[in-house]
């Protein structure tokens, strides 16, 4: 589709960012206060969904009749190419298990190869956590690409977009570091490298989703299911976080050689959203 609409991406970052930094911050302070887990959980889910609000409020309006159906359209699963598919869904299991065999030569325990026992304690479980691994990623895909995305595209080459949206992306998540207990937390408490795996692996994400985006039609779906493998896989085994930092190294090669292999791709003129 070769339609350029009047994208405001300035305002679409300002309004997720507003409402995400307030939430989550907040979110921060309760998760210090002992007896405040439901007021940490009720400030975490709007932040969750400031991608989509903003989405919403910047399609709003009659004048944005045609870029809400151009929205709908991109969530078909008939606009992603079948050569794709296995792409989407084999990179993350691939690139785990090869970076978990590598990680045995450094010493690390085979167990990684296991299930992660934390991910089904009780029966039941395991389903309502892939729900809710499957729903994030769909809450933030539908803003990321259904309008945050193609409104920097509208303004910069792919790469520049790329950069541009993984920094922003990078930034969006920096609250999560400040919640007692919470992963990103986690990671900061126990070695600043490993959390600075997880901006690796976010740069590498946005280059791999942002190509499979474009590639396939501006499919969303496409990168609601890429965004879930990668969510899954991360945490499907009993994956050390030395290993994880091998997977963001792997990742970010095959990022890197996919810019070159398509550098005319990512460093084309901006056209919009008429990149694929």
């Amino acid at each position: 589709m070769n339609t350029k609409f009047n994208y405001k991406p300035a305002v679409f970052f300002m309004i997720t960012f507003l409402i995400t930094f307030t939430t989550w911050f907040a979110a921060a302070y309760f998760s210090y206060q002992p007896g405040m887990e439901g007021a940490q959980l009720l400030c975490m889910i709007p932040g969750l969904f400031a991608p989509l609000i903003a989405v919403i409020i910047m399609m709003s309006g009659a004048k944005n009749r045609e870029l809400r159906k151009d929205f709908q359209d991109r969530l078909s699963l008939k606009l992603i190419r079948p050569k794709y598919f296995a792409l989407i869904l084999l990179v993350m299991p691939v690139t785990l298990l090869l970076a978990t065999a590598l990680s045995l030569l450094f010493g690390q325990p085979i167990r990684q190869f296991l299930l992660n026992e934390e991910f089904a304690i009780m029966e039941g479980e395991f389903y309502i956590s892939l729900l809710i691994m499957f729903l994030a990623p769909t809450l933030e895909e539908l803003g990321w690409r259904g309008y945050g995305v193609d409104s920097l595209r509208s303004k910069f080459n792919l790469f520049q977009t790329t950069m541009v949206f993984a920094l922003l992306w990078g930034l969006w998540h920096v609250p999560l570091f400040f919640i007692h207990g919470y992963y990103q937390n986690e990671l900061w408490n126990t070695n600043i490298v490993y959390a600075g795996n997880f901006f690796v692996q976010l740069l590498a994400a946005a280059i791999l989703m942002n190509w499979v985006y474009y590639r396939n039609n501006r499919s969303i779906t496409a990168a609601i299911l890429f965004h879930f493998s990668m969510n899954l896989f991360s945490e499907l085994l009993q994956t050390e976080q030395f290993t994880k930092c091998i997977i963001g190294i792997l990742l970010l090669l095959l990022a890197a050689w996919i810019i070159v292999a398509d550098r005319k791709f990512f460093f084309n003129n901006p056209e919009g959203t008429a990149a694929s």
